[in-house]
């Protein structure tokens, strides 16, 4: 079996006629290197550079911006801009907006100014970036036919310099514009703090609506020719008009900035966050693979709102909701999709908040109230309308499927297939959760009884997630071993997933419930690892096996780098506890790759299988083992 589960796909190649410049393809994670080795022979600079860190610039670059390759390559892309804001309008016109040809200033080492023109072809893959730049009047090869765009008049080039970082000859050389005649510099200082102001909220820092409608004209186009799906969501925090009246404004804005932050970070290097108003934001995802993706980063939205926030003398517990509405099927113009998605939002903000809803079409249209599908899961267990999908968890060095992961859906009577985070937000009752919980225990086992074993002769494990509500609910540890009973499945196969929040429980019944059930055989892991709400102490003290990393991690790989920092560390940590590492959410060879490197060698994703109905599951085991 090919460990990445799919043949590689590539992107479609330009025509020729086509006026864009030639765009390298590395998605298949090909060495940037070749591509400059082979632009050395070009007069024109190239960048390749992430979102804010310059990955590699040819020697052309160098010249032109009179810097040494070392002061280039590695360096944060704000250092080749005169000012903080002129690093956020460029990276906004290029990177978030896509302008493909344009003059961008840039600052020299000894304090000038020079404007360059420049080619783009942003997200060559999710933020990676290539850049090209030349003298003003010089026309790239790359766009060989096409004018560019001329933002100022000539001026005066600057004089020839010693050194490595010389500029090239006349058509590779940069244009210094004089510092006592500054009224161009300034001009393009104010003409930058006006785009960056209509771009971004005054108060947070933060993308406003104007920016992502932008952001989504551009993902709207990816999304149609990669077939894939984007999320748009609406989050408020819940009853933050009492902060201000109990702290005042000026708390209020404080609060507001860090939650700003948080949700930043928390969404991620491809999710673009807005502030609407006030305690309201909006955030893009695009390019998802499963409509449960947008569901697990709403998860570690409302995670990061919900960490205590400390302002000085103020200490405030915040919490917030969301509502999500998916592009294509909720709707394909912004303005319905943020309709939809504050539809959600109301019927998360009913069942209490600190919660997050899909939009429901068929519902909203019916005018049906998502509060009556509590008792309508209460007959569904009766009439058989739960069934279970599993998704293929596999060795990605061997290629081989280790376990498969039992996901519920209910086939609704009216609603047709929901997935489980499409319902569960609407359940309010503990037992109930339980029932739900200990029919997936039952009916998965009896159904991996059934599994083929794989091409090594060995059979598949099966994982089962299980809430704290299971936990606490009677004697959890005795259904499971009844379930083991009934089913003939042996306690060796089966791995229970426990919620991180389990982790954060305090309580004898909890670890005595636990060793039960690791001393019948069953093996127990931490599911979504890497929130932030696990004690390390904790691991050591339940007999834990292995841990799952959160997918919002294991889709930073790749893109950010504090989110490979991490990954390395709960490797290592991991290591050092002696448990094994799961990692789910992989969707590129790249990600597989990086999580090999560090061992883990256990991924589930896009990338080796999506959920898929029992029966078909049982058919890709039995291929697999030929």
């Amino acid at each position: 079996m090919n460990p990445t589960g799919r043949p590689p796909g590539l992107p479609s190649s330009p025509e020729p006629s086509s006026p864009d410049p030639f765009v390298p393809d590395l998605s298949e994670g090909a060495e940037t290197g070749v591509y400059l080795a082979l632009l050395e022979l070009l007069d024109e600079g190239l960048i390749i550079t992430g979102d804010e860190v310059i990955l590699d610039a040819n020697s052309a670059a160098c010249r032109l911006l009179q810097r040494d390759y070392r002061q280039v390559a590695g360096r944060p892309l704000t250092e080749l801009f005169p000012s903080e804001e002129a690093f956020l309008a460029a990276r906004a016109r290029v990177l978030i907006q896509g302008e493909k040809r344009g003059t961008l200033s840039f600052a020299l080492p000894g304090g000038e100014l020079c404007s360059l023109d420049f080619v783009a072809a942003p997200r060559l893959r999710p933020g990676i970036h290539a850049i090209i730049l030349s003298a003003p009047g010089a026309r790239p090869a790359a766009q060989a036919g096409t004018a560019l765009a001329a933002t100022s008049p000539a001026a005066p080039t600057a004089p020839a310099r010693t050194g490595p970082a010389a500029p090239a000859r006349g058509s590779a050389r940069a244009r210094r514009l004089p510092r006592p005649e500054a009224e161009p510099a300034q001009d393009d200082k104010a003409d930058m703090r006006a785009m960056y102001l209509a771009c971004h909220d005054l108060l947070t820092g933060l993308p406003n609506r104007r920016l992502l409608e932008a952001r989504f004209d551009d993902g709207v186009a990816r999304a149609l020719a990669q077939r894939t799906s984007m999320g748009v969501l609406r989050i408020d925090i819940d009853g933050f008009k009492a902060v201000n009246r109990a702290h005042g404004d000026t708390v209020g804005d404080a609060a507001l900035q860090h939650l700003a932050h948080r949700l930043n970070q928390a969404g991620g290097s491809r999710a673009l966050v807005a502030r609407e108003r006030s305690d309201s934001f909006l955030v893009l995802l695009p390019e998802l693979d499963l409509p449960g993706d947008a569901g697990r980063v709403a998860d570690a939205l409302l995670a990061a709102v919900a960490q205590p926030l400390a302002l000085g003398a103020h200490s405030l517990q915040l919490t917030a909701s969301a509502g999500i509405a998916l592009f294509p099927q909720d709707g394909r113009e912004l303005d319905t999709l943020l309709r939809h998605a504050r539809t959600a939002l109301g019927q998360a903000q009913r069942l209490g908040g600190n919660n997050h809803q899909f939009f429901n079409g068929l519902a909203d249209s019916l005018g049906f109230d998502m509060a009556y599908l509590e008792n309508d899961l209460r007959q569904a267990l009766e009439a058989d309308e739960l069934l279970l999908h599993f998704q293929p968890l596999i060795d990605a060095r061997s290629g081989q499927v280790c376990a498969g992961e039992a996901l519920l859906r209910w086939q609704h009577p009216e609603l047709g297939l929901l997935p489980f985070r499409r319902f569960i937000g609407a359940v309010s009752d503990p037992t109930l959760l339980a029932r739900v919980g200990d029919w997936v225990l039952a009916a998965a086992c009896r159904l991996a009884r059934q599994w083929p074993a794989t091409a090594s002769g060995s059979t598949p494990r099966l994982t089962v997630n299980v809430g704290i509500e299971q936990l606490i609910h009677g004697d959890f540890a005795e259904r499971v071993a009844a379930s083991l009973r009934s089913s003939g499945l042996p306690p060796q196969r089966l791995e229970l997933d426990l919620d991180e929040k389990v982790m954060a429980e305090d309580g004898s019944n909890l670890a005595e419930t636990l060793r039960r059930l690791a001393e019948i055989g069953v093996r127990l892991a931490v599911d979504d690892f890497g929130r932030g709400l696990s004690s390390i102490p904790r691991l050591r003290r339940y007999p834990l096996k292995a841990i799952k990393l959160d997918p919002a991690l294991v889709r930073g790989v790749g893109r950010s780098e504090d989110s490979e920092a991490v990954v390395e560390a709960i490797s290592g940590l991991a290591a050092t506890l002696g448990l094994e590492v799961y990692a789910r959410g992989v969707e590129e060879p790249g990600q597989q790759a990086f999580l090999c490197a560090l061992d883990c060698q256990l991924q589930q994703g896009p990338l080796f299988g999506r959920p898929m109905p029992a029966c078909e599951f049982e058919a890709f085991l039995a291929a697999s083992a030929q």
